[in-house]
């Protein structure tokens, strides 16, 4: 009797394989979210979060280097969508609109992962712990939106300052509004960010 079953090809494998590491990643990035939110940073260890994703410490450290990572890594996935963002962006929208866009949204809670950016989000906000492995995170954002910025404006690699420059007081001024906040600042952090941005827009005086 002939088999119901299709055979599998090679793109379909591919395609399945590719969706099982996302949500195996997933798995990790809120296994360690949910640990670091119940019980504070300091206090979870790698194997405790691999344990709470339901994989083996080698297969922790196989999507991410540290438990740092874990929390607020940016996947390469991410970081390719938000470098498209800002290349591909409409040309009336100046560089500084997209970019506070792009970075504000990479902390709500509306954007595609709710449930993650949220958590992340709040994490961010009340573990000052996290600060180094942030600016790590920041570094690799940074590179990755200056080389979109580049090519949005039709430069060569580094032959400009404008767009490393540009990149760089956007990040700054959303990890100022982040920082402000968990060191006791007033205000909702949207409006903090609304206002860095129009203070960069009119010039730093």
């Amino acid at each position: 009797m002939p088999s119901t079953y299709a055979p599998v090809s090679a793109d379909e494998s591919c395609g399945l394989r590719e969706r099982k590491k996302r949500e195996t990643r997933r798995a990790i990035n809120l296994a360690a979210l949910d640990l670091v939110e119940e019980r504070g940073f300091v206090a979870v260890t790698t194997e405790e979060i691999a344990s709470r994703a339901g994989v083996s410490a080698r297969t922790f450290f196989n999507y991410f280097p540290s438990k740092e990572a874990a929390v607020i890594g940016t996947t390469a996935d991410e970081l390719e969508a938000y470098a498209q963002q800002l290349e591909t962006a409409e040309p009336d929208e100046g560089p500084l609109q997209v970019l506070r866009r792009i970075l504000a949204g990479m902390l709500a809670p509306a954007s595609i992962d709710r449930q993650l950016r949220a958590k992340r989000r709040r994490i961010l906000l009340g573990e000052p712990a996290l600060a180094p492995a942030l600016v790590g995170n920041n570094i690799r954002i940074e590179n990755a939106l200056t080389a979109a910025l580049e090519r949005r404006l039709g430069v060569a690699p580094g032959a400009s300052i404008e767009a490393r420059v540009t990149v760089a007081a956007a990040i700054s001024a959303v990890r100022a509004c982040i920082e402000h906040q968990q060191n006791g600042g007033g205000g909702r952090l949207e409006r903090n960010i609304d206002a860095a941005f129009e203070q960069l827009a009119a010039g730093v005086r």
